[in-house]
């Protein structure tokens, strides 16, 4: 319907009125909670979520956590923020709720998780994302990374160790493996703030390798200085696996990079060179890439400036790869794209929002989110048909659309305020998803 008005010189001469008709800013939500429905998100949720409580009024725990996904997807960054939604009467039926719980409700869900409830319901959920993602008899890289979640308060776990932005307070430290070419999280481990990167990261390697194998071949681990470690490479060595591992730059390698002769020009601004190194607790030496990059007015350099060299900064990769040096230090640059997947997890899903007093709580959390997020990346995939969209642009550009719920012929009837560009994307996202391989989903008639 076409709408005439004559504009106004300032907002203070626009009325202002009321309404109780069910309307709602997060239309689009209806594309998301037809992809849950074809894929089977509520059934695979009852087998994979824990529930011990008793009371016969007690919310479902499928809708309570369809509540908290949808919340991150559109933006929650903390457990009060479900609030927000519950005043939206429209996303009931949506998203097929018996209602939006509390955050009072989600809070107290999850702090009744134990570490077997978490356990049971990564192995569930992840049983379900590995059948999902494409066959790939390529060799795959395997991404190793940390982070740190600074918490303001005294949870389980949160320790005072290494914490670059907020020196002192305590943190959590969570140790995350990333397929680089699918762009899908693995595994993750939440841990305390006061633990190093290599600490424990064998058994979380054997853990991520058993729930990849067989279906998905990984030939190459990259990760950051942090798990530069003697033990660790042998380790990777032992499994005949390929690496390209960030050198920590201490005093002595520091010695070594200074010293190195050969350097060979990759561009006009970086050079590179090969040698081999042996730490002194070492039982044998290893190959070391080092690159040089030439210090420029107004450019943020990489790398560390070494004793009285002002004209380079310097960085270094550890790799027993057989690929050409350049090539082995243009393969650890990829690294930086699981980066950018990990920023994607902090400030589009929230990740480091979510925490209880109750660790394992808060771990639950932060594998929800972490299997939404592998979600979003099967609905680019498989409905979006682009993978570079961030949850955000998602967001913008599909999720917040202003509908109206109403009725005709005793069908429910969803009126999105959509034309031009928008609603041609989203009558075509409404058909790949009704014309999926997976059952039907027409539980509401949707107008656009």
């Amino acid at each position: 319907m076409q709408i005439n008005f004559t504009p106004k010189n300032s907002p203070s001469q626009i009325k202002i009125e009321f309404t109780d008709k069910p309307i709602t800013g997060y239309g689009g939500l209806i594309i998301l909670s037809r992809f849950f429905e074809k894929i089977g998100l509520r059934v695979l949720l009852e087998r994979a979520l824990p529930d011990n409580r008793t009371s016969p009024n007690a919310l479902p725990v499928v809708d309570i956590v369809i509540s908290f996904l949808v919340a991150v997807a559109v933006g929650a960054s903390r457990f009060a923020h479900v609030q927000r939604l519950r005043a939206d009467n429209v996303l009931d039926y949506i998203l097929g709720l018996k209602r939006i719980p509390s955050a009072t409700t989600l809070t107290r869900y999850f702090g009744a998780f134990s570490q077997g409830h978490v356990e049971h319901m990564t192995r569930s959920l992840w049983g379900w994302t590995v059948k999902h993602l494409p066959a790939n008899t390529k060799a795959c890289t395997l991404d190793l990374d940390s982070s740190v979640f600074t918490r303001y308060g005294k949870q389980e776990g949160a320790k005072k160790g290494y914490n670059p932005r907020k020196p002192g307070r305590p943190s959590h430290r969570p140790i995350f493996a990333i397929l680089a070419e699918m762009k899908i999280v693995v595994n993750l481990w939440l841990r305390s703030g006061n633990t190093s990167d290599v600490s424990g990261v064998n058994h979380f390697f054997d853990e991520t390798m058993a729930k990849l194998s067989p279906r998905i071949n990984v030939r190459a681990v990259r990760a950051d200085s942090g798990f530069h470690d003697q033990k660790f490479f042998a380790y990777l060595e032992r499994k005949n696996l390929r690496y390209a591992v960030a050198a920590r730059m201490d005093k002595r390698i520091q010695r070594s990079i200074a010293t190195a002769k050969n350097w060979q020009p990759i561009d006009e601004n970086h050079d590179v060179t090969e040698l081999s190194y042996q730490a002194l607790n070492w039982d044998r030496p290893r190959r070391l890439i080092a690159v040089r990059e030439r210090v420029r007015p107004q450019k943020d350099n990489r790398g560390k400036t070494l004793f009285d060299i002002t004209d380079y900064t310097f960085s270094a990769v550890f790799s027993n790869t057989e690929l050409e040096h350049v090539e082995v230090w243009r393969f650890y640059n990829g690294r930086a794209d699981s980066e950018n997947r990990l920023k994607e997890l902090k400030d589009d899903f929230g990740a480091s929002g979510f925490c209880l007093d109750s660790f394992f709580g808060t771990e639950a959390a932060l594998r929800l989110i972490a299997f939404l997020y592998n979600l979003i990346a099967i609905f680019k995939s498989l409905i979006l048909k682009d993978s570079r969209p961030t949850l955000k642009n998602i967001r913008y550009q599909i999720l917040i659309v202003g509908a109206m719920l109403s009725s005709k012929a005793r069908k429910t009837i969803l009126r999105i305020s959509a034309s031009g560009k928008l609603k041609y994307l989203l009558i075509s996202l409404i058909d790949r998803i009704d014309n999926c391989h997976n059952s039907n989903c027409n539980a509401v008639e949707i107008k656009v």
